[in-house]
Parts: C-alpha cells; structure tokens; sequence
C-alpha cells in the first residue's frame, strides 16, 4: 500500500476542472428549472425572458460554487501544514 501525502492544492486545477463540473450542473439544473418542469415563476415567462433566465442562472451558480471551493482550497493549503495533511492509502495495481 503507498500513502501519499496531499500537501497542497493547486488552484489552476480547481479553477479549471470544478468550472467546468460546475457548468455542466448548472447547464442541468437550469434546463429542468426553466424549461422541463418550469417553476412557478418560470411558467409564465416566454421563451427569450426563459432563456435569459436560465444564462444568468448557469453563471451565478458556477461563479458562487467555484467561489466556495476556492475558500476551501484557500484554507486547506493555509491550515494543512500546521494541522497535518490528509492522507490518502493507494493499492498498487500489478500489469498483467
């Protein structure tokens, strides 16, 4: 078994990867919010205010949630070296 350490997280990665996790989310909940099961304040909005809508949404969610993150990240790499760093156990896989 080997132990890695994870003593930092870089934050090009989080920006680059969670952003993109992040717009596929929101891309899904948008469509099912505004288009195929409209909320109660979405039904008696046409298609461009729906549409309007649903752009604004994907952006303030993916802004918002990759915001926490970076917070968090912000804070493991502040507090990681003076209260140890997670730990993670990997099994070796044998090539056949």
């Amino acid at each position: 078994m080997i132990q890695y350490m994870v003593k930092k997280i870089g934050i090009k990665w989080v920006l680059s990867t969670m952003s993109a996790i992040f717009v596929v989310v929101g891309v899904v909940i948008g469509l099912f919010t505004f288009f195929l099961f409209p909320t109660e304040a979405a039904v008696g909005l046409g298609f461009g205010a729906k549409l309007l809508a649903f752009l604004i949404f994907v952006i303030l969610y993916t802004i918002i949630m990759v915001l926490g993150i970076l917070i968090i990240v912000a804070l493991y790499n502040k507090l990681s070296p003076q209260f140890g760093a997670m730990t993670l156990f990997v099994d070796a896989k044998e090539e056949e």
